[in-house]
């Protein structure tokens, strides 16, 4: 199958690349001018120096009419000098009244009239940074990355401004040279443009055409030059950081006593830092990272058999870190490097991060993390032990001894390195090799054989080796492609074997293989098309250091589109999407895991709101993953759906969007057809420009088949449907003091219950023979598995900006859960928060103050 995927892949690069072209811009060289005097970072372009700067004015619209000549004059003059480029941008407007200055926390994604800086300093085509400003003065920045792919995780110490003029604004930018990767040149040539966003009007603007029809961006990049015997420099910037906390929390763990409570201080000291090696070549690190402002994952009811994956927030592992995603972007279906793997249950003691370029077009990344910390597996909690003291394991933190963690922070060492090397004019390939090594020794059959909750350190030391090559191949235009991955495993420390929800049994040292292509046509106006098979063996297990939802699959798919993003007759876009595929085991049963197809369609409209519809279905297969880890399938849930999905204009002071589904389950003998729906309604409301609310409300309803209640033995098992019910309301406030001041507070509230049915008895043999729910059969049985969840997170976080790049942070949170419903009662089937406030609660109240030191 690879070898055959891999001709294929060579032959259709070889038809694309023949269509290669260039983009627009590589005629359009801007002039930069070295600055006369001083420039002050204000908005308003009062330095004679910025007089003598050539002013450039020829943008044109990129959207909603691409092409065109824009509805307000813009123009651009660059400045540099042995420190910084200085970037100026006058923004014409006819009527300045309307321009749209909303404020938000740095980095907040707002919409409102704005400039964008794209620069591409290495000249790769396709890696640039960007640099945004809005009429408000606040700052954000990102990084393209793979040509096409955006990524507002980079992070840099950089300065702008924005001012109003008489008839429109002007936004100003000082970006360091340190801050940028250039290489030794007499003139530096790099890739530019300048965005201008006009909000009420919808307008993009830019200074180089292009278009979003197109599936590139960096390498359709106009340039700028003059730059003359500019030196990169090798920055160095220290923020170390101190953070002071007290939790209030039960002093039981029993969740039936929440009271009485304790108050836990504690301090930390840490250090985040960063040295540019050469040129292109940087070493970021930290010492006892705290990640105490960071927003906590959102609460959600997960009854599936796989595992959810939730976006990475903590800061050292979203800068810099698009080197290290797979092919196609985060969440593809083999990633070899997850970062929340580290740090979670336990901490960071340190880690490191080398990224950029060895070579012309070869770049190269390296990190690097240790975690360990102390435990108490026995805690007296009767007499809690309130001395505060230090642990070598953990020497950058003070805290009481009772608030040490009961289960083992099991000390480990995660590696990951990744080199990816330029090929033509915009593709690539590469490889990666992740480690997750546990730093223990090994785990013997005795201690194997007791339960988790005995078992020593080494046996609870999961770990694995995974390894990669992978492949982006596009024309230059971006318009076809090619990519993909080939990747194994290993695995590594732990019990000596165990055995996954398929039934696969995974051993010590066992390997996997896996890979995934996609190839078509991603970008253009019309019609587009692409195909892609996923394949995974039974023991491929990526999980130790990467993300894999599932593997034992082999899942081929087609997806056909139709899209106008420029727009098609009285919509301002369009577009029609067609996806189906199925999936079977490779474990040598080539059992069908089941087929699904989708529908979706979506305009928007004259008035820039947007309405869709998607219909779809999932059906046949069987569930190899159901019946605890024993393979014996059982028939799939097969259902259809419905949905429409509308959201208004967001220029607008309100603005609410969100969509509606409804489902349906297919009957198949006892289980009878039940319908379930999805809800999701959201609204924000901006009264002032420095105050936004945004509230959002899920309800799911959502009949399952019969589900797996327990093991008989002799290959019988318990089975119920179950149908659950949950809610989730959650609202945001922000209010802007200024844009380097800010308070936003975080509230929501989860509920969810789940109802059983009847109870059914479904019998296989010691071949595995498939279970029909045909073939269930009824039996009494008294109903002990209904449940009802209550949980309520709150967040406020104050944070200023009180030096360019130094912060002082105020973070309150709150988490509570219900108090357990009583030992044979029937929980609830409700979804009102009952037994919320007599349950368990943690408080906690930090103060976090960071310093930056850069030269």
């Amino acid at each position: 199958m690879l070898r055959e995927g891999m001709l294929t892949a060579g032959l259709l690069w070889g038809a694309v690349a023949a269509a290669a072209v260039e983009g627009p811009g590589r005629t359009q060289f801007l002039q930069a001018a070295r600055a006369t005097g001083p420039v002050t970072v204000d908005g308003r372009l009062d330095e004679d120096t910025w007089a003598r700067a050539p002013v450039f004015d020829g943008f044109v619209q990129r959207f909603p009419d691409a092409g065109k000549a824009p509805s307000e004059r813009t123009e651009l003059r660059v400045l540099y000098d042995d420190r910084n480029l200085y970037i100026a941008v006058t923004n014409h407007d006819s009527e300045p009244a309307l321009i749209n200055r909303n404020l938000g926390r740095r980095d907040s994604d707002l919409y409102s009239d704005r400039v964008k800086v794209l620069l591409d300093t290495t000249h790769d085509h396709r890696t640039a940074y960007v640099f945004t400003v809005n009429a408000g003065g606040v700052q954000s920045d990102g990084l393209y990355y793979d040509d096409r792919l955006y990524s507002t995780d980079w992070d840099g110490v950089w300065d702008a401004a924005a001012a109003p003029r008489e008839g429109g604004w002007v936004a100003e930018f000082a970006i360091p040279l340190s801050l940028l990767r250039f290489p030794e040149a007499p003139v530096q040539t790099w890739g530019f443009s300048v965005r201008r966003d006009i909000a009420r009007r919808n307008e993009e603007l830019e200074t180089v055409l292009n278009p979003r029809t197109s599936n590139a961006v960096v390498s359709r990049l106009g340039h700028l030059t003059g730059l003359e015997e500019l030196k990169p420099q090798r920055a160095v910037e220290l923020v170390p950081y101190l953070a002071a906390r007290t939790v209030a929390r039960p002093q039981f763990s029993d969740a039936a006593r929440p009271w009485p409570r304790l108050v836990d201080p504690s301090a930390d000291l840490g250090l985040d830092f960063k040295l540019a090696l050469t040129s292109d070549l940087s070493l970021t690190g930290t010492l006892n990272p705290d990640f105490g402002q960071v927003e906590a994952d959102q609460l959600i009811l997960n009854l599936s058999t796989f595992e959810t994956f939730f976006p990475e927030k903590r800061p050292f592992f979203t800068q810099g870190m698009e080197l290290f995603n797979p092919v196609g972007g985060q969440g593809g279906p083999q990633t070899l490097f997850y970062s929340r793997r580290i740090g979670l249950e336990t901490p960071i003691l340190g880690a490191a991060k080398l990224t950029g370029t060895v070579a012309p077009g070869v770049e190269v990344g390296l990190l690097d993390a240790v975690v360990t910390g102390p435990w108490s597996r026995d805690v007296d909690e009767e007499r809690p032990d309130r001395t505060v003291g230090l642990h070598l394991t953990r020497p950058l933190h003070v805290g009481p001894h009772n608030a040490l963690p009961t289960s083992p922070a099991v000390p480990m060492n995660y590696l990951a390195a990744v080199v990816r090397g330029q090929v033509g004019t915009n593709s690539r390939v590469g490889g990666m090799v992740t480690m997750a090594t546990p730093l223990t020794g090994g785990c013997s059959d005795e201690d194997a054989a007791l339960d988790e909750e005995l078992q020593p350190e080494p046996c609870l030391a999961r770990g694995g080796n995974a390894a990669a090559v992978d492949f982006d191949l596009k024309t230059a235009d971006g318009a076809y492609g090619l990519m993909g991955q080939v990747d194994a495993s290993q695995g590594v420390g732990g019990v000596p074997e165990r055995t996954l929800r398929d039934g696969t049994v995974l051993r010590r040292g066992d390997t996997g293989l896996g890979a995934y292509v996609r190839a078509g046509k991603f970008g253009g106006e019309g019609f587009r098309w692409d195909v892609g098979d996923d394949f995974s063996t039974p023991r491929l297990n990526l999980n130790g250091t990467g993300f894999q939802r599932t593997q034992n699959e082999h899942a081929p798919r087609l997806s056909l589109r139709y899209q106008r993003p420029d727009g098609m007759g009285p919509f301002k876009s369009y577009s029609a999407n067609l996806n189906a595929g199925t999936r079977w085991t490779t474990d040598g049963r080539a059992l069908n895991r089941g087929s699904w197809f989708n529908f979706n369609t979506g305009a928007q409209l004259p008035s820039f709101d947007y309405v869709g519809v998607e219909v779809g279905a999932d059906v046949g297969g069987w569930n190899v993953r159901e019946l605890n880890s024993t393979g014996v399938p059982l028939e799939n849930r097969q259902s259809m759906f419905a949905a429409l999905i509308v959201e208004t204009n967001e220029n607008r002071m309100a603005s609410v969007g969100g969509f509606v589904a409804v489902s349906r389950n297919i009957p198949s003998g006892p289980v009878t057809p039940a319908w379930g729906g999805l809800v999701n309604l959201y609204g924000t409301v901006r009264p002032h420009p420095a105050l936004e609310t945004r509230l959002e409300v899920v309800l799911d309803r959502t009949p399952f088949t019969p589900r797996f209640i327990e093991d008989l033995g002799d290959h019988r098992f318990l089975l119920s449907p179950l149908l659950t019910d949950s809610m989730s309301l959650t609202l945001r406030q922000q209010w802007v003091v200024t844009p380097r001041l800010t308070l936003q507070a975080y509230a929501q509230l989860f509920t969810a219950y789940g109802a059983y049915g009847t109870y059914y008895e479904g019998v296989s043999d010691a071949a595995r023979t498939p279970i029909r729910f045909a073939s269930l059969v009824p039996v009494e049985r008294e109903n002990t598995d209904d449940f009802h969840d209550v949980a309520l997170n709150l967040n406020m976080v104050l944070r200023w900006e009180y030096r360019l790049g130094s912060t002082l942070y105020v973070v309150y949170t709150h988490g509570q859960q219900r108090f357990p419903v009583a030992e044979g009662a029937r929980p609830p089937h409700t979804l009102m928060p009952s037994g919320l406030l007599a349950g368990a609660a943690n408080d906690a109240l930090m103060v976090k103050w960071s310093w930056y030191w850069g030269a």
